[in-house]
């Protein structure tokens, strides 16, 4: 679960943060499972996309909505400064702050938009940063 890995890494100012997941109700059943057995702060939280205009989440997951959806999204938000990651967006230059893909080996990884990660206003400890993949 590299979403709640590098959420573990990221300052919040809750005690409880919650994870949205958009649409998900596979992915949110996941996270729970994991926050469970990891005994980890955060909650997951099945959510429809237009409830991220009322609903007050820390992050959110997409895994089902294109780039461009998930930018319109994150902007109509509730909370200004919501942590996004997505499993759908392989480039990665608009919507989501964390792509997350799957590589030929099996293996989990992650790109950064840094313009939606300094949108976001969360700080994330830098040495995250340095794993991600590059996008050349």
């Amino acid at each position: 679960m590299m979403t709640l890995s590098i959420l573990s890494y990221a300052k919040w100012n809750t005690p409880n943060p919650l994870l949205c997941v958009v649409e998900n109700p596979n992915y949110t059943t996941q996270f729970n499972h994991y926050i469970k057995n990891t005994k980890s702060s955060f909650t997951a939280s099945l959510i429809h996309s237009s409830e991220l205009r009322t609903r007050e989440c820390d992050a959110v997951f997409f895994s089902n909505t294109t780039a461009s959806t998930e930018q319109t999204l994150i902007n109509t938000s509730l909370n200004p400064s919501i942590l996004s990651f997505s499993s759908n967006n392989n480039e990665c230059e608009i919507g989501s702050a964390f792509c997350l893909s799957t590589n030929k080996a099996g293996n989990t990884i992650f790109k950064v938009n840094l313009d939606s990660l300094a949108q976001s206003k969360i700080h994330i400890d830098p040495r995250v940063l340095l794993l991600a993949k590059n996008s050349d």
